[in-house]
């Protein structure tokens, strides 16, 4: 026991003085009524978690105390339940990398300014990755937010709420009286040369308003939102909106709010379009009508609603079920699962917390997978049939990403 408990490497690090750097905040959570602590890194936007037993670590580092006072004062306070030095030392390589602590004294800025400049370019190889979604930032809508949200603010109220569902309701009732005219040839209609027009024009626009939603509501719930830009999205132009502040709030409500304010923003399009759709006479007013409804209604349902791939639905289910970075460690629970009991690793720890968050992690880890296989099948069977040698060219990229560069990192790993 006490073997395990001290490491052979601590005396390199025992005489150093840890402490947070000035631009991290601390924020107390709690994920299934265990206590977690988010730090948020300022700088550059990202949240690192830790356990309570890990953040009883990380409060003890001001600068003035060496971590061998840390280990002396953790041993007093915990006993046989104090964390051991190879995990204190994982802990200050977490956070070293994350950028988030400096070392007896004033910072290397010369070495910060080196990793800022290696992250900023990581992020940008990043954007251009994958591809079927290429991320462009474009500017910061900060200050738009503020001056604007007087105005929008009165329909993210108790009252804004009884008009969206009010709205909704008799969309989904009009719809139902009439569904055969809505239905009738509808692939022929949606797939005719006005009609694809009409959808190219209304489609970022409803997208624009989608990504609004997302930032009125992070900037009333107290977040900021500093990044708008576009996703070319299987080579159409999708807006998007930074609002990973909400990551900060405390409540999980507030933070599936945040997640499904772009379609509750659509949701109310499609109900507008609706009764404009069934008052109109036929021309190009029912025409845009009935593809704002396509847009916003059908397509919100079938991607952003879906939480097996990384658009809304995803971080909607993520806060709801209280299991941050779903799809992540979904995947690093079924590399522990490869590890542990098909090569025997027993050292080998699991990312799940709970027998609950172990299966839904499993499960998510499958129907995500099966899920961006079968996506990515029927997207470039479509573009192959319509633009052969892109096609070709994206199976190409996507069968590399997706197969050759997994495999490759396994066979890296062994």
């Amino acid at each position: 026991m006490l073997s395990s408990l001290y490491s052979p490497y601590w005396h390199r690090i025992a005489r150093l003085r840890p402490a947070l750097r000035g631009h991290v905040q601390v924020h107390r959570h709690f994920y299934r009524n265990q206590p977690w602590f988010l730090i948020q890194d300022h700088s550059s936007g990202k949240f690192h978690r830790f356990s309570d037993d890990a953040y009883a670590v990380v409060a003890l580092f001001d600068g003035r105390r060496t971590l061998d006072d840390i280990w002396s004062i953790l041993v007093r306070r915990f006993d046989d339940t104090v964390m051991r030095q190879d995990e204190i030392v994982q802990l200050l390589a977490k956070l070293y990398r994350a950028d988030a602590l400096v070392v007896d004294g004033a910072p290397d800025t010369g070495e910060l300014f080196d990793r800022m400049i290696k992250t900023r370019n990581r992020m940008r190889l990043m954007r251009w990755r994958s591809p079927l979604s290429i991320r462009i930032p474009l500017f910061d809508p900060q200050d738009f937010l503020d001056r604007t949200l007087g105005i929008v603010g009165p329909l993210l109220s108790p009252f804004g709420a009884l008009l969206w569902l009010l709205t909704v309701g008799s969309a989904v009732v009009l719809a139902g009286l009439h569904w055969s005219e809505l239905t009738e040839n509808v692939i022929d209609r949606v797939l005719s040369a006005e009609s694809l027009l009409i959808l190219a024009l209304t489609f970022p626009i409803v997208k624009l308003l989608h990504e609004f939603g997302h930032a009125y509501i992070t900037r009333m719930l107290g977040g900021e939102v500093h990044e708008i830009g576009v996703i070319v999205l299987v080579l159409m132009p999708v807006p998007y909106c930074e609002a990973s502040s909400a990551s900060a709030f405390s409540e999980h409500w507030k933070r599936a709010l945040v997640g499904a304010g772009g379609m509750l923003v659509e949701l109310f399009l499609a109900s507008l379009a609706m009764w404009v759709w069934v008052n109109a006479e036929p021309g190009m007013v029912r025409a845009v009508a009935f593809n704002v409804m396509l847009i916003a209604g059908v397509s919100t349902l079938l991607f952003n609603g879906n939480p097996l791939i990384r658009f809304d639905g995803y971080y909607i289910l993520s806060d709801l079920i209280e299991i941050p970075n779903l799809a992540t460690r979904s995947n690093q629970y079924f590399a522990y699962l490869f590890q542990r009991y098909l090569f025997g690793m027993k050292q080998t720890t699991s990312p799940a917390n709970s027998t609950g968050e172990s299966l839904w992690m499993f499960f998510y880890a499958i129907g995500s997978f099966c899920y961006r296989i079968f996506l990515t099948v029927v997207i470039v069977l479509f573009l192959a049939g319509q633009f052969f040698i892109i096609g070709v060219i994206l199976a190409i990229w996507a069968f590399v990403l997706m197969a050759l560069q997994p495999l490759w990192k396994q066979l890296m790993f062994l």
